[in-house]
């Protein structure tokens, strides 16, 4: 069957009267073609071999006229009939006879299309499929009962197109085809019935034009309709779902469970889940390739096999009774049914067990291990195994104790590192959830049998932190249900004393606690767990999971506290972050703001991550504060030891507040000699205004437009970005502008001109200010404006306000509070990059790493000036604590050589993101210096639109994908780009990477 795009046009005019141009569309069995008449109205006409049964054609029409009377809201294919009325007349070609059709186009665009296909989507696929579910009840036809190629309840049927597979592919194909015989096939016929739509593929659902948060508007193309199970309907849509999902059982299950609020699932229904899926994506590859051998034309064919494959495979890797426990939790039910069984039998046969450790004669304590805890140090305590096992001992004899105990769905950072991490629907996530309980004791502890059974696991996990040598029972109780117990990080010689299949008896020694050396790189201690289902597991089974599948993993892996009744448990509870924010709301200031529509909760922090109360961890890309690294050793190192030791106040002589002035002011030119230490930078800014005034006797202050120097009543009325903002009054009187200098969409953008351009406003408003008498104290700014959206100050720009404001008799302040630091790369301070000297330099955030400490730095003659005959004091400004914290955050720089990381990444991540830039037209400019960067968003390229809402909505997904980024700008459109300076190249290509995928989403486009 073929017909050419002139005919098609001839054929039309001839039985439906319209003039119209035709596009070939992809297809399967008919031939599809777009048409647009003079009116712009649009149409889709299928030609149909005329072998075809019209009663089919007529039972897709009689459903449609259902669907349309039923309560959908859903834009559905309208048919046109020809000028004979006839709704599929029958037209004699010279190609033979067809069956013709002309259906009015439905608007919106294919889920296929749309990009990225959210959480939200995923539910209204699944949501829509159940509306399907519902309304089709009580609808039937005749022609609808029929055994149609691609019913997922015929799955064994694609089995005879095996031969077409490439033979590498016979397994994986089995495997499936196998389980689909033992698991759907016999029980298809006692399941619910009805008439599916049978095709809720991304191809057939259409979209709305929304960029952000889009619908399902409506579905096309009827043609494999047919009678069978209902739950092929979802079946068909959960595969499709899947494909491309780096979490397919996520994704799907976002689909079942909407399904489910729609159409309520029965269990008979979830169980054959897994089979069916299979089914549909076996028909999709076996189909590709047949037709790559009899039609190798049409790559329609193929579009969906490469994805379905992959599918196939990552579903035989969970197992299906994962993906069914995983689909049962989506639908609010107990995800392993065996659970409640298994708890009511414990209860009655509590007295046939015994604990596999005998502790009567030890002083057990709980142990806290969770990702928030202190008590065993810092966070490198817990990834670097000998560290922790230094610390645990230590612990245990500090408190007395000869063991601890905990851990059954802790939330620890042991299993934060590389090694637990996998890409899920909202990114990297991490497997940082406990499922055993662990008993810490010396090597040599003798593990016991906790019930009759036999051995049915006996292997040595040899891998660096896996279980080492471990055992797995298998117990098969008279009155309750099959169970499995773990008894982990033993000592070798238990693989020689036993053997599989062994028969044990409850109170049995089976092994011992391993060392070190052998039980996998931990502390001697015993990873104790119970399964009901192996899950297809074969040497070792999962200790650790995904803390938002709690809920399975809980129901599989029970808890096992029961066989310890001398313990009391330890909680595992996660925060709840709308919990805290309602209590945020009610017990903190009203003005205080979160980050993201979806806050965060953070405990815990290292080099350049944070880490929320699961485990995940975050790329911070916007903390400048955190320096040198989240909780950098060294620095709680210094801040530990001498807060042990003393900390006071200034009006004693000490030698830390000496030993860290020489060596800050070491870093700045000679000028620059003399500090006064303050606990912030707003405390700082506000100094530096005290000594300009003092040291002039006047008033008046010039400052820059967007500029932003701290939160205290002084420094807000020099400080544009907020008296110019959102509840501002505007400029106080002493307070006199300076334009933002900027290139990109400033007042003046010609780069060779800018710098005299914009500084020449300075000495025109000091002229100004002297004819009303009101000469001024002198300019503050900071060397690369950060709230005005990373603006870097064209060259020569702050030497020529410098010499204007000097020679009025004014001063010189520097806001070094962002940029300080070795940040900017080039230079320790980002003044240095316009080749100044200050008067004042004010520095705060980094000086610390987050610990509150702040400083003004100015030359000999300031402090003279200033020094007045009133006291400045400053009750823990420059205490020996901070000064030591200080101290350490600069030789952390100078040792691992930050400035000069910070030189290099910068300059790497300038070229990434300029490369962006030249792919998506929506980055209007990108700029900084260091890892001071930032990148700014336009709407209309060409125009310099600004795009807050782009700015917004960027870093609210990439918050989800887990990194940290801020908008900033008087337009809220610059992106920033701020990390701790230990952010390398490793960081940059996973932050370009994931920016490079962003700006491929429909709103990102220009």
């Amino acid at each position: 069957m073929s017909s050419s795009l002139e005919a098609v046009v001839s054929l039309v005019r001839t039985h439906y009267g319209l003039e119209v141009a035709a596009k070939l569309l992809p297809g399967e069995v008919d031939l599809n073609y777009r048409l647009s008449d003079q009116h712009a109205q649009d149409y889709i006409f299928k030609i149909t071999d005329a072998g075809t049964d019209l009663a089919r054609l007529e039972f897709q029409h009689a459903m449609l006229d259902w669907l349309r009377e039923s309560d959908l809201t859903l834009d559905l294919p309208e048919v046109v009939p020809a000028l004979n009325g006839e709704l599929v007349p029958l037209i004699e070609q010279s190609v033979g006879r067809v069956y013709c059709r002309l259906l009015r186009w439905v608007p919106g665009r294919c889920l296929r299309t749309v990009h990225p296909r959210t959480v939200d989507l995923l539910q209204q696929w699944g949501a829509l499929c159940g509306q399907l579910s519902r309304v089709l009840q009580g609808f039937d036809h005749p022609a609808a009962h029929y055994e149609q190629a691609w019913d997922p309840a015929h799955g064994s049927s694609s089995r005879e197109d095996r031969q077409y597979l490439d033979p590498e592919r016979y397994d994986l194909a089995d495997y499936w085809w196998s389980y689909f015989e033992q698991t759907v096939r016999e029980q298809r016929k006692d399941l619910r019935k009805s008439i599916n739509y049978n095709d809720a593929h991304e191809d057939n659902l259409l979209i709305d034009q929304t960029p952000i948060s889009p619908k399902i508007t409506g579905l096309i193309d009827l043609g494999d309709a047919v009678y069978g199970p209902t739950v092929c309907e979802l079946a068909i849509a959960a595969a499709y779902a899947g494909m491309d999902q780096d979490d397919p059982l996520g994704a799907i299950a976002l689909v079942v469970g909407a399904y489910h609020q729609e159409f309520p699932l029965v269990e008979a229904e979830l169980a054959v889940l897994p089979g069916l899926i299979a089914a549909r994506l076996l028909k999709t590859v076996t189909s590709a390739a047949k037709g790559r051998c009899l039609a190798p034309d049409n790559a329609y064919l193929s579009v969906h096999e490469a994805p379905a494959w992959r599918l196939l495979a990552q579903l035989k890797a969970a197992g299906p009774a994962l993906c069914h426990y995983h689909w049962r939790t989506a639908c609010g039910w107990e995800a392993c049914p065996k659970v409640v069984n298994f708890k009511a039998w414990v209860t009655e046969a509590s007295d046939e067990f015994c604990s596999p450790v005998e502790l009567r004669e030890d002083q057990v304590i709980p142990l806290d291990l969770g990702l928030a805890s202190t008590r065993l140090g810092t966070y490198q305590d817990y990834v670097d195994l000998p560290a922790f096992e230094r610390q645990l001992r230590r612990y245990l004899e500090d408190e007395g104790a000869t063991a601890g105990y905990g851990g059954y769905l802790e939330i620890r950072p042991f299993y934060t590192t590389d090694a637990y991490q996998q890409m899920g629907l909202q990114g990297v996530r991490w497997r940082t959830m406990h499922l055993g309980l662990d008993i810490w004791k010396k090597a040599g502890t003798p593990v016991r049998a906790v019930y009759p059974g036999t051995i049915h696991t006996l292997h040595d996990n040899d891998q660096d932190r896996d279980y080492g040598p471990t055992i797995i029972l298998e117990h098969e109780p008279a009155n309750g249900p099959v169970f499995y117990s773990l008894y982990g990080h033993l000592n070798k010689d238990c693989l020689k004393d036993l053997q599989l299949g062994q028969e044990v008896a409850a109170g049995a020694a089976i092994a011992q606690f391993g060392n070190s050396k052998e039980n996998g790189g931990w502390p001697p201690h015993l990873h104790f767990q119970l399964m009901l289902d192996l899950l297809e597991y074969k040497n070792d089974f999962p200790g650790v999971a995904f803390p938002e599948e709690r809920d399975i993993w809980a129901s599989i892996c029970p808890d096992p506290y029961f066989l310890f009744p001398e313990l009391s448990p330890v909680s595992a509870s996660l925060a709840d972050s709308s919990l805290l924010s309602n209590s945020r709301k009610k017990l903190l200031g009203r003005s205080l703001s979160l980050s993201y529509d979806q806050p965060l909760t953070m405990v815990r922090g290292w080099g350049t991550y944070l880490l929320d109360q699961s485990g995940r961890r975050y790329l911070d890309t916007v903390n400048n504060v955190a320096h040198v690294g989240h909780e950098h050793p060294w620095v709680v190192a210094a801040g530990q030891a001498q807060m042990a030791v003393l900390n006071t106040n200034t009006r004693y002589l000490h030698p830390a507040i000496l030993e860290y002035a020489e060596a800050l002011l070491a870093t700045f030119p000679p000028e620059l000699s003399v500090v006064h230490f303050t606990n912030s930078g707003s405390e700082a800014n506000e100094l530096a205004l005290r000594m300009l005034r003092t040291c002039t006797n006047r008033q008046d202050v010039l400052a820059m437009e967007v500029g932003y120097h701290g939160n205290t009543q002084a420094v807000l009325d020099v400080s544009s970005y907020k008296f110019d903002g959102k509840g501002g009054a505007g400029a106080p009187a002493s307070t006199h502008l300076l334009p933002l200098p900027d290139t990109f969409r400033g007042r003046h953008r010609d780069l060779l001109t800018a710098a005299e351009a914009y500084a020449a406003y300075a000495p025109q408003l000091i002229a100004h200010l002297e004819e009303e008498g009101r000469p001024v104290a002198g300019f503050i700014g900071e060397s690369i404006l950060s709230c005005g959206g990373q603006i870097v100050l064209p060259q020569g720009y702050l030497s020529r306000v410098y010499s204007a404001v000097r020679a009025s008799g004014g001063l010189c302040v520097a806001d070094e509070v962002q940029t300080g630091f070795g940040r900017v790369g080039d230079h320790f301070w980002a003044f240095e990059l316009q080749g100044v000297v200050p008067d004042i330099v004010v520095l705060g955030k980094p000086i610390g790493n987050g610990h509150p400490l702040a400083a003004v730095v100015c030359t000999p003659a300031i402090a003279e000036g200033f020094a007045n005959g009133m006291e400045y004091f400053n009750t823990f400004g420059g205490n020996p604590v901070s000064c030591r914290v200080g101290q350490a955050v600069l030789q952390v720089i100078e040792e691992e050589g930050l400035q000069q990381n910070a030189l290099e990444t910068g300059n790497y991540l300038l070229k990434g993101l300029r490369s962006l830039q030249q792919q998506y037209p929506i980055i209007g400019d990108v700029r900084g210096h260091g890892l001071f960067l930032g990148f700014e968003l336009v709407r209309r390229p060409e125009e310099k639109v600004p795009h807050p809402e782009a700015a917004h909505y960027l870093a609210n997904w990439m918050r989800r994908r887990g990194i940290l980024m801020s908008t900033d700008g008087p337009d809220h459109n610059v992106i920033k780009i701020k990390p701790p300076l230990v952010f390398g190249r490793f960081q940059a290509d996973f932050l370009l990477e994931e920016l490079s995928n962003a700006f491929k989403h429909d709103f990102l486009q220009v």
